[in-house]
C-alpha cells in the first residue's frame, strides 16, 4: 500500500515557489548588475539553466533539507500506543486508502 502525504507535497510546493521567487528576483537584479559597463570580451562564460532545472535543484535542495524521520511524531504515536490511548479514524484510513487506489487507477 502506497501513502502519500500531500500535506507535505503540498508544503514543498509552497516552499520551491517561494524559493524561485526569490532566485528570480536574485537573477534579475544581478543580470542589470552584470550588463552595466561590461563588455562582452572581459564576460566569463555565463551557462543558463531552464526554469526546469533550476526548480529541480531547489526541490532537491528543500527535500534533503527535512529530515527522512519526524521523530517527534513517531514518539507521540508511540507513547499513545503504548499508554493505550491511541484511536484510529477507520473512515479516513478507508477514504485515504480507496483515493490512493482510485489515483493509481488514473
Amino acid at each position: 500500500m502506497k501513502i502519500d502525504n500531500k500535506i507535505l507535497n503540498y508544503e514543498i510546493s509552497q516552499q520551491i515557489t517561494k524559493s524561485a521567487q526569490n532566485i528570480n528576483e536574485g537573477q534579475q537584479l544581478s543580470d542589470g548588475r552584470r550588463n552595466q559597463g561590461i563588455t562582452h570580451e572581459s564576460r566569463d562564460t555565463i551557462v543558463n539553466l531552464s526554469q526546469a532545472s533550476k526548480e529541480l535543484r531547489l526541490a532537491r535542495e528543500v527535500i534533503e533539507s527535512e529530515p527522512d524521520v519526524r521523530e517527534e511524531k513517531i514518539a507521540e504515536i508511540r507513547d499513545k500506543i503504548e499508554s493505550g490511548t491511541y484511536e484510529m479514524d477507520n473512515q479516513a484510513v478507508a477514504d485515504k486508502m480507496v483515493g490512493t487506489f482510485i489515483d493509481e487507477l488514473f
